[in-house]
């Protein structure tokens, strides 16, 4: 069955990818896809909030034209140096460029291995074989496509999500989950084409992030690719993103005719979404930005509501050159925002502040941020339309009734980069499997027990991260890493405490990034 259902996987993925593909024969008309993680974008801080004018920067991954010459995808090659060292340490392992197109293909390696020790003790490693191509005509079309064959040993706390979820956090179906050994593969495609400035349109198998943060309490990158259809453009000051998307309910199999319906497994059941972000250029230093959702289900039960909407804003205000303060609120419903705490006041919120250059000097960036959720945000009395893909939540990966604050630096000279992170957490989590204190999503009976944070079991989680890493080649992002987390959660007598310092070496490649610190 596993393999069967491995095989049905990789089929789905390789069909959307020829599809894409076969369109590329089609475009006429150089903007290039920037794959998205949080640490690659600390780059080009400079560029997205200069000092002149502040853009549309909420939606990611962007497609627009290469935004720092030392992370440009391609660059004109070095005849200083032999073919041979360039490819190791300038140029993609294929690279093309001419006048009206650009197209590019690489190798990613993801070679890590390490040890867990603590509270449990274990060895880890990563295996992972990729590889990515992109290509662009003009300056109308852009393709951009990876794949990624893995497999793995992870620390505990993420067998343990894998365990609840029934796959890997932000990566999808994995076999071995029981066993903690993983093998999955995975994709990503985006196919943008730009009519005019006014009107763009992707195609895209890929994640989606929405603000200026590092999480995001709107749409996260956290969860698992989703298949989309994004249209968007700019008008005067306005810029507006609508997003049409399909889902997948891991806890909601497809529905089949009979007494069995919702026994018989035809793979996941289906949700769909739309996401509509207009974003407004009120002053050149001051972005405001208007969000709704609507979450509906393909089989969504007889008796219940057919549709989930939710309501958000998302800020973005600089006060002095290289320092910007940024926020976010979402309401599940108008009539549920609120701030006061003893209501049912299904509402997130966050507040950050980040800077560049910091201390002037150059690429020392900063990003402290403090986000929350009160209890039943996200959630809905009918489970298969919760703001969820994948069997993980679309905004922050705590689901709700918690609080955070995270503080980031990062820093890259010539070739070392360098990534420190510190998180605290305070949530309240089901005593029992019957019992629902708003933090887990994907329960639909609502009580009216209270409404505070941090309600139900008390969990207090503190995280460290620091990664230092020598640039091997920047086109692909390989690299020489080592790493250290430290991880301390505890809570009530019951479940004790347990302590994680995991630590990790390797040979790495791409921009992915996961968000793990949960």
């Amino acid at each position: 069955m596993d393999t069967l259902k491995k095989t049905h996987y990789f089929a789905k993925r390789l069909s959307l990818f020829l599809f894409f593909a076969s369109l590329a024969q089609f475009a006429v008309g150089q903007i290039t896809y920037q794959p998205y993680s949080y640490q690659r974008y600390q780059y080009y801080q400079k560029e997205l909030y200069n000092d002149t004018i502040l853009g549309h920067t909420a939606v990611k991954p962007l497609v627009q034209q290469a935004l720092s010459s030392t992370d440009t995808p391609l660059r004109p090659a070095d005849t200083s140096k032999n073919w041979f060292l360039r490819k190791i340490f300038d140029e993609h392992l294929v690279q093309i460029v001419k006048d009206d197109h650009t197209f590019y293909l690489d190798f990613l390696p993801d070679l890590l291995i390490g040890t867990q020790r603590g509270t449990v003790q274990k060895g880890l490693w990563t295996n992972t074989r990729g590889a990515q191509a992109g290509l662009t005509v003009g300056n109308k079309f852009s393709l951009y496509v990876n794949f990624f064959e893995n497999q793995a040993r992870f620390p505990t706390h993420i067998d343990s999500s894998a365990m609840r979820i029934g796959g890997l956090p932000g990566q999808g179906f994995s076999t071995g989950i029981a066993t903690g050994e993983y093998d999955w593969m995975n994709t990503a495609v985006n196919m943008t084409y730009d009519l005019d400035t006014a009107f763009r349109v992707t195609l895209a198998y890929d994640k989606l992030h929405i603000g200026d943060g590092y999480r995001s309490m709107l749409v996260s990158e956290s969860p698992y690719n989703f298949a989309h259809a994004h249209f968007s453009g700019s008008v005067k000051r306005f810029q507006y993103n609508s997003i049409w998307g399909t889902l997948l309910d891991r806890f909601n199999p497809r529905m089949t005719e009979g007494e069995d319906a919702f026994t018989t497994r035809m793979g996941e059941g289906v949700k769909y979404a739309a996401f509509q972000y207009v974003d407004y250029l009120a002053a050149n230093n001051l972005t405001i930005g208007a969000f709704h959702s609507l979450i509906w289900a393909q089989d969504h039960g007889a008796e219940k509501s057919g549709a989930n909407g939710g309501l958000g804003l998302n800020v973005k205000y600089r006060p002095i050159p290289k320092w910007i303060v940024y926020g976010q609120l979402y309401a599940d419903r108008l009539s549920k925002f609120s701030f006061n705490k003893d209501s049912d006041r299904r509402t997130s919120y966050q507040f950050g502040v980040k800077t560049h250059d910091l201390f002037s000097v150059d690429r020392l960036n900063a990003t402290v941020e403090y986000n929350q959720a009160a209890p039943y945000t996200y959630q809905n009395e009918n489970n298969r339309i919760n703001y969820s893909n994948n069997g993980e939540p679309i905004a922050h990966p705590n689901g709700a009734n918690f609080r955070e604050i995270l503080a980031i630096l990062t820093y890259r000279w010539n070739r070392i980069d360098l990534y420190g992170q510190s998180m605290f957490a305070r949530y309240g989590v089901d005593s029992s499997p019957l019992s629902n204190v708003g933090q887990n999503i994907f329960r639909q009976d609502i009580p009216n027990i209270g409404n505070r944070i941090g309600q139900g079991e008390l969990r207090n989680l503190l995280y460290n991260e620091i990664r230092a890493a020598y640039i091997i080649n920047p086109r692909y992002n390989l690299r020489a890493e080592v790493g250290f987390i430290n991880r301390i959660q505890d809570g009530s007598s019951t479940f004790g405490r347990s302590n994680a310092n995991i630590i990790t070496i390797g040979l790495r490649s791409s921009f992915r990034t996961f968000q793990t610190e949960y």
